[in-house]
């Protein structure tokens, strides 16, 4: 079983107003702080050519191209990129809708000279597990139109629970049915469900689909276990769906980062299968 990083749990250091950290040395640092060879990638942390307007923006190949050498040179693998801010793929409005799906294709030929095998894509919409008909509609049809160009570039769309329609393990599954396609899979996070919601069953019925994970933890009692989830039972839900891809440390807490990261990593390897 492998473990990956996601950018995220990092990403005060991306945001540091005084010395950010650069998107170009991240997979050496995941290598050498974290002993982690393979990589999530967070789309607010590229250098845009107009930093202003990110999903209408170009990122240029010369630094895609440098990302990938620094990554390559160092042994690590770049799987996957989170994609934020580039429209809501569930708008009842056609239009805006249409121009969603337009911003997000970028990201298939970017994922392809980075070596990654799937983006992120939020669900938009903003009614949740309340979300209408219409929306889950709209929200179906958007990750069908971008699935059919997976199936050209070998490039996987998935959808994380992240609120809007995908806040709801029912409406998750509706769209993946729907969709039904190889290149239209899940990124499951442990944690980003509605607070009155049981969390592991959540993930029992999203597991079949998924395509990768992000590991969340937020804080760590006295014998390493997490204080949100139990990590044994999420990670024997995946085992018997089947699910073989990394595991990706995604560290939210308010403390520590690195800490937190390799807290998290220990967790992880307790329960690996």
């Amino acid at each position: 079983m492998e473990i990956s990083l996601a950018g995220w749990s990092i990403n005060r250091r991306f945001r540091n107003q005084e010395n950010p950290l650069s998107l170009l040395d991240y997979p050496q640092l995941a290598r050498d702080e974290f002993g982690i060879n393979a990589v999530e990638l967070n789309s607010p942390f590229f250098t845009y050519e107009d930093p202003a307007n990110p999903a209408e923006s170009d990122i240029s190949d010369a630094y895609i191209d440098e990302l990938r050498r620094r990554a390559d040179g160092v042994g690590v693998r770049s799987l996957s990129i989170a994609v934020d801010g580039h429209g809501n793929l569930s708008a009842l409005d056609e239009d805006e809708r249409k121009q969603a799906v337009q911003n997000h294709k970028k990201w298939f030929g970017i994922c392809q000279k980075l070596g990654c095998n799937a983006f992120r894509a939020n669900s938009g919409g903003s009614h949740g597990a309340d979300a209408t008909e219409a929306e889950t509609g709209q929200c179906i049809k958007s990750f069908r139109e971008l699935a059919a160009i997976g199936e050209d570039t070998g490039i996987r769309v998935m959808m994380e629970n992240h609120g809007g329609v995908s806040v709801s393990p029912n409406n998750i599954v509706q769209v993946m049915d729907a969709v039904d396609s190889a290149y239209c899979r899940v990124l499951a996070d442990f944690l980003n469900w509605r607070p009155e919601d049981d969390k592991v069953e959540n993930l029992r019925a999203v597991a079949p689909y998924a395509w990768a994970t992000h590991a969340k933890f937020l804080s760590f009692d006295e014998n390493g276990e997490s204080n949100e989830i139990d990590c044994k039972s999420v990670m024997e839900i995946f085992e018997a769906a089947g699910y073989t891809n990394p595991f990706g440390i995604e560290y939210e807490g308010h403390t520590d980062d690195h800490a937190g990261v390799l807290k998290s990593k220990a967790l992880i390897e307790r329960y690996a299968y």
